[in-house]
């Protein structure tokens, strides 16, 4: 099988038989003892070496170099001292399991498989394994449990990778059925072996509803590993007096994106995509699914641009019989919103942004593969049913509750991660409408073994999952080879045995449920989900059994969440917020506010729980994306001005890095009163640009230095961006004295105009005076010319050119005769 979250890891197999415990691989014991012998004098120097060492913890390359040739095989009651290996604690695991099934049939051979595997980064040399068994019939929870403690249990976590509890190996106590050689293992090497040990070996266990099985590895006399399992024994009594209700969440991995793009969509439903696999794994069995909207609303946001094969996935989806109920939207931390106590869970406000119009004006879109079409007859009732929307009409946007909305079969159940619920958390829950939790055993105290899952919490209904099936459900379902899966199915297989044995009383309902991390197989689970539906020892029940059955009163263990993380959870969701504040200088602030909402529910993903690291990382991101959108629009800095008017205008340049147009207010506001506001500015600016506009200031008492603090906020009065200082020179006074030297040189420009005009026109009153004078002489002297009388014998002559000229010189400068007196007279 290719793990989902892992690549394939290298592995080497070898199979060895033997007819009896006391038969060894490759020889008898006698052979195994000559060999030893051969090497005494090596095994007694690195004894000595081993015996002076400090600390006595052998690593790997010690090992490699010491005892690689000795035989650790030896019967339980006689086995020599061993010493523990620091390997142990640090990635070497066993897993001993039944070839082809997770039971044991006590009157068959039993044929077994080893699985070593070496995850640390030194070799391991060759050595030997022991197999044992339980000396005892386990038949009740507590020797199970003490059969189980011999060991460290190695689990595999959310990313695959396999972890063992921090503790030394010890040499287990029971009977020793095998012994084989082991090969050396190279780093992160997996090697299986096959033994076969007859039916007499486990004969006197027939009668046990489980049995015990134990391996360990030895390299010379040091003990590196050692491990327990158990199994159910075929030959245990069924029962009907158990039922097990399943949960499984159908999530996709953690990321910060609100929506999933149509390229994730297309990739993850594929035929071998995560959610076609996942589905595939759960589609008509008997287990409830717990599905994230936003994988919904992702398909049917995208209308006739959906992929294909995500429209043909929802299309299954809606025939799934099981039972269906939402999770929060992108699988939010619903315990920490109660813990920093918001008003009530955070939602998607909306989906206009995403939405285009143009896949949505045929019938053939995603968008039309509406909740009412998609029910599934076979659906149970819901008994709080959800809201079914009318399919879109064609060409119309569909609204953020049609896109959400489904037939879920409840939609009242909360599933809070893992032991994150505190005190008074689940009465914010049924106060958000989720009624019912789905809890952690480590997050209730315990009660007597084997309890109805439906309990009452402080108040509260809640149903709680069974930690000893839980376990080991988990377990099989992210097992990444046969022999893992094997060893936790049968331990699971053993765990409800033991259950049905002891429950004798009246019929139980339990829960157990999935993993939430990237770990789980599909595989895996389809193949656990169909061992226990073939399990004599229950029934598997729908989750509304567990729910309905009789309620234990429990007591909740108070399990906040971290500091650091609550804190990190409260600047993602006040960002959202100012986000939100800030969105309304956009007339349709939803473009903006929308996608950083489902962003944040993204954020809160309880899968990023598994990845503190990554989610730390991806947190500090995207607060920096939404301090850059918040710092988008802003008022560009000014050099200082200088104001001479009694009026006048402040310009200030307003910058818009947003893709969508913002209008915003401008107010000024003074340091002194050597300025005063006269009013505010609404300025709208276009996307990526910049707008200058010129907020009115008057000149108040006095002349000097003013800072103008210049603020923005949007229409409904979110302050926007940060304030900018603009210093100012107001020199008012200016004003007057500037048009008093105005006003004096209009004065002399037009009084020197008029007097130019004044002497102009007087001398040319005086030219036409004289003119007019002189005319009138020569009118007079031509007179005076007519009436002389004429002398005969006197000549005429014609008067000069001078004397026409000036005839009134010529009688100027000439005495006047007697004569001419008379003739006058």
């Amino acid at each position: 099988m290719v793990p989902e979250s892992n690549p394939a890891r290298r592995r080497c197999s070898r199979v060895e038989s033997t007819d009896g415990a006391q038969r060894s691989p490759r020889g008898s014991v006698r052979a195994i003892a000559r060999r030893r012998a051969i090497a005494g004098f090596s095994a007694a120097v690195a004894a000595i070496a081993a015996l002076t060492a400090v600390p006595l913890a052998v690593s790997a390359s010690a090992i490699a170099v010491g005892d690689a040739a000795a035989n650790p095989v030896s019967s339980a009651h006689a086995a020599p001292p061993v010493r523990t290996s620091a390997l142990s604690t640090s990635g070497v695991h066993l897993r001993v399991a039944p070839t082809v099934s997770t039971t044991i049939d006590p009157a068959a051979p039993l044929t077994l498989e080893v699985e070593v595997e070496n995850a640390t980064a030194e070799s391991i040399s060759a050595g030997g394994l022991r197999v044992v068994r339980s000396a005892e019939a386990i038949d009740d929870a507590a020797e199970l449990d003490a059969w189980l403690a011999q060991a460290p249990r190695s689990t595999p976590d959310a990313n695959g990778t396999t972890e063992t509890t921090e503790a030394e190996p010890h040499e287990l106590e029971g009977i020793e059925v095998a012994a084989v050689a082991s090969d050396a293992l190279a780093p992160g090497a997996v090697d299986v072996v096959s033994i076969t040990v007859p039916a007499e070996t486990i004969a006197d266990l027939a009668g046990a509803p489980v049995l015990g099985l134990g391996v360990e590895l030895l390299v010379g006399d040091t003990l590196v590993a050692s491990a327990t399992d158990a199994y159910a024994s075929r030959a245990a009594p069924a029962t009907e007096s158990l039922s097990v209700a399943l949960t499984y969440p159908l999530t996709v991995p953690a990321s910060a994106a609100g929506l999933l793009t149509a390229e994730d969509l297309a990739t993850w439903t594929s035929p071998f995509g995560l959610l076609t696999r996942q589905l595939d794994a759960v589609a008509g069995r008997q287990v409830a699914v717990a599905v994230d909207p936003r994988i919904i609303a992702s398909i049917r946001v995208l209308g006739s641009a959906a992929p294909g094969t995500a429209v043909a996935w929802l299309g299954r989806l809606a025939d799934l019989p099981n039972e269906i109920f939402p999770l929060a939207y992108a699988d939010a931390d619903v315990a920490a919103q109660a813990q920093l106590g918001l008003a009530g869970l955070l939602t998607p406000t909306g989906f206009s942004d995403a939405l285009d119009p143009e896949n949505f004006t045929g019938a053939d879109g995603a968008a039309e593969v509406s909740p009412e079409d998609a029910g599934g007859a076979t659906s149970t009732p819901s008994p709080t049913p959800t809201p079914t929307p009318t399919a879109p009409v064609p060409g119309e946007l569909p609204t953020t509750d049609a896109l959400l909305s489904w037939p879920y079969t409840r939609s009242d159940i909360a599933w809070p991660a893992d032991d994150t619920i505190a005190a008074g958390n689940l009465g914010f829950l049924g106060a958000a409408g989720l009624t019912t939790a789905i809890l952690a055993p480590g997050n209730v105290a315990p009660v007597e073994q084997w309890s109805n899952a439906a309990s009452n919490i402080d108040g509260s209904t809640a149903v709680v999952a069974d930690s000893r099936i839980t376990a080991p459900l988990r377990e099989a379902s992210a097992a990444l080879t046969e022999t893992a899966w094997r060893a936790a199915a049968g331990l699971l297989g053993a765990e409800l045995a033991i259950g049905g044995a002891e429950n004798v009383g009246a019929p139980l309902t339990l829960l157990a449920t999935f993993d939430r991390g990237a770990g789980a197989q599909s595989s895996r689970v389809a193949a656990t989900l169909d061992e226990l539906a073939a399990s004599p020892w229950i029934e598997l029940a729908p989750l509304s059994d567990a729910i309905g059955a009789p309620p234990f009163e429990r007591g909740l263990i108070t399990e906040p969440e971290s500091d650091q993380r609550l804190a990190n959870i409260d600047r993602i969701i006040r960002a959202d917020a100012d986000v939100a504040a800030f969105s309304t200088v956009l007339d349709d602030p939803r473009v903006l506010a929308a996608p950083v909402r489902r962003e944040a529910l993204a954020m809160l993903d309880v899968a990023w729980l598994d990845d503190r690291e990554a989610w730390d990382t991806a947190v500090g991101e995207w607060l920096l994306r939404q301090r850059n959108t918040l710092g988008a629009v802003s008022v560009v800095p000014s050099s200082p001005i200088n104001v001479v008017s009694t009026e006048t205008g402040v310009p200030t340049t307003i910058l818009n890095g947003l893709p969508y147009p913002v209008t915003v207010v401008v107010d000024v506001d003074p340091s002194n009163g050597r300025l005063i506001v006269e009013d505010q500015a609404t300025v709208t600016v276009d996307p990526e640009s910049r707008s200058t506009v010129r907020v009115p200031v008057a000149a108040g008492i006095g002349n000097g230095e003013v800072t103008l603090t210049v603020t923005l906020t949007s229409l409904d009065g979110v302050p926007v961006g940060s304030p900018v200082m603009i210093p100012v020179n107001v020199q008012a006074d200016w004003e007057g004295f500037g048009a008093a030297i105005l006003g004096v040189v209009l004065v002399v420009f037009f009084g020197v105009g008029v007097w130019r005009n004044i002497r102009r026109l007087r001398r040319q009153r005086a030219a036409a005076a004289a003119a007019a004078a002189a005319d009138a002489d020569a009118a007079a002297a031509a007179d005076a010319a007519v009436d002389e009388p004429v002398t005969s014998d006197a000549e005429v002559t014609a008067p000069s050119d001078d004397q026409v000229a000036a005839p009134s010189e010529q009688q100027t400068e000439q005495p006047a005769e007697p004569g001419d007196e008379r003739r006058d007279g």
